[in-house]
């Protein structure tokens, strides 16, 4: 929506290095995963004492000199020529209107009477539906005691309507002929609405916002380190540097970022379809485009949804490509003269330039990328790739954008053309980007991951492989066989009664899906799963490189390689895959457009929830468009105006630093149901102070909640319930060993137990900051009480420090091993010894990990034929980790669900893919 957020989630895209002083506050603004100054840094070096902060304890520190040197090795390209020139300077937005309300005397919250009114509209608007906000605002408690000046429903949107608005809507009637003919002789026609708004003004409204000013690039820059280019933000990739080599001097690029879908608007009964157009500008950071809460998509139109009963089967596709095509040239005909010659703009910095906006990407998936680019559906719309030869690992050579325009308009002239059928065209004589200034329409094209890889290759076709060769129960046992760890869904019941997969489902089904295979299928088989996997962990890093670029295509390489392997055991005829095609363009994509995961279409599809489906619902489901697009612009107002407040009060820039630290909207982290087992969730106020350091230089830091999950937890429960059945024998040795002078625990001491411990990952260049946190859980089972149902153990696996020297210097993996937490706990105060301890059940240490599936095994360590176990702090826990045992189908079908596998004497496999953390951390 067009209107200015007071509140969003944003996170640093995990770089790692500092821009050098010299760099312009634009190009610094790209590395938004670097350490601001407004952000804690800690000097102590690794052999300090720990530091606290409300039950934080770091543990290690980035050398602050060795960072100063690593951020001077950081290059910094910028672009030759003249770029975002400043034509003067002006009042922003915001400014504009304090001006305003200055001078007509107003409160801020005007038209409303004060604060605590404007807050009540607020909340009637937005969180109540409009029958009930006018119920609220007749009662008798609220006209005689709360007494606001608006009566009822009508009045409060009155003043609602006082507001600034964003930028304006137009209806466009379109009437269609079609081939049949009706009862009277004529052609049938049809009546269809457009609703758009005018995308230079969408732009505007978007540059212009105060809100993100720190999260708006302005010019292209080239990054790189040892001579190594790195990619984020789409102003470090190609498209940008060559755009701008075509523009005048002093010109300022605004890419264009598009995408469109289908959604239905209905649930359970009724077919009412909505069309949607979003637009946003890659000149905002990728993390802040990702946040629903930042408000930098906005709706653009509705395109009209047909079903174009006066055309016959034959004609009616052809007239529905054209449809879409007609009403994309009436929205986008302002970008044209725009995109040409450039359009003054206040941005938010409050600077004047010159703006031209350009189409630079289109997110859809793989049927409206089709429709976009005009052609079949059985050909890839980025290459000339022939039908029948998308299986291969070859490069072909690429549609051109010019030459297509000019063929689609020869072929409506009634000209012979070759190449439309070569390149399987459609008969869309005037498509709406054929005159868009400096566009490539095929280049645009965005990858698209939730589509071609994780409900596509993944879902659709490798689980399908994989399936057939070892069996569907077979998969579903192994499934409900695993050890749970916190952040992976656990398929109690296998996959096959899955109905309804989301990309959410599929997500979790890659991280398990590697270990599964592991001894049930060929060497072959695994390696072609394991490359293809390692794709689609690559796809998805926040910041690229040329080295991990060339890891990409050699895991395609890889997979394409081996991938005969599932031909031979008659699982696969063919490779003939439109989506598995569509992989060998990702690389390219990065290269020109930035890192994919700002141009996914999961953000299209969150996107509908706040512009089509809520705003539907909203309405009297009868002539609803123009009653949602009225219900758009006035939410669009409210935010414009709680954004105003906030900047105001002088919050906006606190709200959206508050913010940083946060969960980015629509992540794929859920509450998980044990979070709750010991009253409500308070999951802000538990873990916010580690929170704030993940942009901090400390690379290790843990917290435990500041209340324990249980106190005056006995020897007997914590043997009976959590398991450590050595836990007053291991105790007293950790005592004597680390506090000489703490009495000995004996049977009647009691302890507080907590059921989770969080930790902060070290900083990963390749992934967002936001995902440094990590928990780890030591939960017993809760048997069933009253109404509340029985609630399973859950003791989590991580990975422990037993080499602290071979640790600080290899780093890694080196000087880590494998543990079983069963309990965490502090000791009483008259022990002397506040920091929490674990009570683990060792493995060995990792051993070398197989060149084939790259899972570094390892196994239960013992002392005298018995489970080793020790007492240790917690302070030596580096992170999760998951365990896969490797069991055989017998061993598989003896297991008791009701066991944990983790106490049986078996190998077991360190999960890669537990999160892109631990990923990365194998890779290399």
């Amino acid at each position: 929506m067009g209107g200015l957020p007071g509140l969003f989630t944003s996170t640093g895209a995990g770089w790692g290095p500092q821009p050098s002083e010299s760099c312009t506050q634009d190009h610094a603004a790209v590395f938004s995963g670097c350490l601001p100054e407004d952000h804690f840094a800690f000097e102590e070096g690794l052999d300090s004492a720990p530091r606290k902060r409300r039950r934080v304890t770091v543990q290690e520190v980035e050398d602050e000199e060795g960072t100063q040197r690593g951020a001077q090795s950081w290059a910094y390209e910028h672009y030759t020529g003249d770029t975002a020139r400043v034509l003067g300077e002006t009042a922003t937005l915001f400014e504009r209107l304090y001006d305003q309300q200055s001078n007509n005397q107003e409160l801020p919250c005007a038209p409303f009477l004060d604060r605590e009114e404007w807050e009540l509209a607020h909340w009637l608007m937005t969180d109540t539906t409009q029958s009930g906000a006018d119920r609220f605002c007749k009662l008798p408690i609220t006209r005689n005691r709360t007494k606001p000046s608006y009566k009822n429903k009508a009045a409060l949107t009155k003043k609602i309507d006082q507001l600034p608005k964003g930028a304006g809507w137009f209806c466009n009637i379109i009437k269609v002929e079609g081939d049949l003919m009706g009862p009277n002789g004529k052609p049938l026609t049809e009546e269809m609405e457009l609703w758009r708004r005018n995308p230079v003004d969408c732009i505007e409204e978007l540059l212009g916002n105060p809100a993100l000013k720190r999260y708006i690039q302005y010019s292209p820059v080239k990054v790189s380190k040892d001579d190594i280019r790195y990619y984020s933000e789409m102003n470090t990739a190609d498209w940008w540097w060559n755009v701008q080599s075509r523009l005048p001097s002093g010109a300022t690029v605004s890419p264009v970022v598009v995408a469109s879908d289908k959604t239905l608007l209905t649930v359970l009964r009724g077919d009412q379809t909505a069309w949607p157009v979003y637009l946003t500008v890659a000149n905002i950071d990728k993390a802040v485009r990702r946040q629903t809460s930042a408000h930098a998509f906005v709706l653009l139109g509705y395109i009209p949804v047909a079903k174009f009963g006066c055309f016959t089967d034959s004609k009616r596709s052809d007239a529905l490509y054209r449809l879409f095509h007609h009403c994309m040239s009436l929205i986008f005909e302002p970008l044209k003269d725009a995109g040409r010659d450039g359009v003054p703009m206040t941005c938010a910095d409050g600077l004047i330039r010159l703006i031209f906006p350009i189409l630079a990407a289109y997110i859809a998936d793989h049927p409206e990328q089709c429709l976009v680019t005009c052609c079949k559906e059985n050909r890839c719309p980025r290459c000339l790739a022939p039908p029948n030869e998308r299986g291969d690992h070859v490069q072909h050579p690429l549609r051109n954008h010019n030459l297509a325009a000019d063929n689609l308009r020869r072929y409506g002239d009634g000209e012979n053309v070759p190449e439309f059928t070569d390149q399987g065209l459609r008969p869309v004589f005037n498509p709406f980007w054929a005159d868009l200034p400096h566009a490539d329409i095929f280049a645009t094209i965005a990858p698209d991951i939730l589509h071609q890889i994780h409900k596509g290759v993944v879902k659709d076709h490798l689980l399908k492989w994989c399936q057939s060769i070892v069996g569907q129960d077979v998969l579903d046992n192994a499934l409900s066989s695993l050890p749970q760890a916190y952040g992976l869904r656990h398929f109690g019941r296998g996959i096959s009664m899955i109905s309804q997969w989301t990309g959410a489902e599929a997500k979790e089904l890659e991280k398990v899906l590697l270990g599964l295979m592991v001894g049930r299928v060929p060497s072959r088989v695994l390696r072609a799963v394991r490359a293809l996997l390692d794709f689609v962990y690559l796809a998805q890093y926040h910041v690229h490189s040329n080295t991990t670029l060339s890891h990409m295509e050699s895991a395609l390489a890889d997979f394409h390689a081996h991938k005969d392997a599932f031909c031979e055991l008659g699982v696969r005829q063919h490779f003939n895959i439109p989506k598995l095609h569509s992989l060998i363009h990702y690389i390219e994509a990065i290269r020109r457009l930035g890192c994919l995961d700002g141009l996914n279409t999961e953000s299209s599809e969150r996107l509908h929830i706040d512009f089509a489906k809520k705003a539907y619902r909203a309405s009297s489901r009868c002539e609803y468009f123009v009653q949602m697009t009225t219900w758009l612009q006035r939410q669009e107002a409210i935010q414009r105006r709680v954004a105003y407040l906030d900047w105001i009060d002088d919050e906006l820039e606190r709200e959206i630093a508050r913010s940083e630290i946060g969960l980015e909207d629509g992540s794929e982290e859920e509450d998980d149901p044990e979070d709750n087992a010991d009253g409500p969730r308070t999951l802000d106020e538990e873990i916010n102070a580690l929170r704030e350091l993940i942009n901090s230089n400390v690379k290790r830091a843990s917290q435990v909640p500041l209340t324990p999950s249980a106190r005056h937890v006995s020897l007997t429960t914590i043997i009976a319930n959590y398991g450590a059945t050595d836990f007053l024998e291991q105790l007293n040795a950790f005592l004597r060993e680390h506090a000489s002078g703490s009495p000995a625990a004996t049977a009647t001491t009691t302890y507080s137990a907590f059921h989770l411990i969080t930790l902060l990952l070290p900083a990963n260049i390749h992934v967002s900051n936001d995902k440094r946190i990590c928990k780890v859980r030591a939960i017993p089972a809760c048997p069933r009480i009253g109404d509340k149902a029985a609630k399973p153990s859950h003791f989590d696996c991580g990975l422990f420090v037993h080499d602290i020297e071979r640790h600080r210097e290899a780093g890694g993996l080196n000087g880590l091993r494998p543990g079983h937490i069963r309990i965490i706990f502090t000791l009483p105060s008259e022990f002397g010894y506040p920091d929490p301890l674990i009570y683990v059940q060792r493995f060995r240490p990792l051993r070398q990990a197989d060149a084939i599936m790259g899972l570094p095994p390892t196994s239960h360590a013992t002392r005298q034929s018995q489970r080793h176990v020790e007492i240790v702090r917690a302070s030596d826990l580096v992170r999760s980790c998951h365990l896969i045992a490797k069991m055989d189908d017998e061993e598989l079908a003896n297991f008791d669900s009701d066991m944990d596998v983790l106490d049986l004497p078996l190998t077991y496999l360190l999960n890669r893919y537990l999160d892109f953390h631990m990923f990365d951390l194998l890779s290399n």
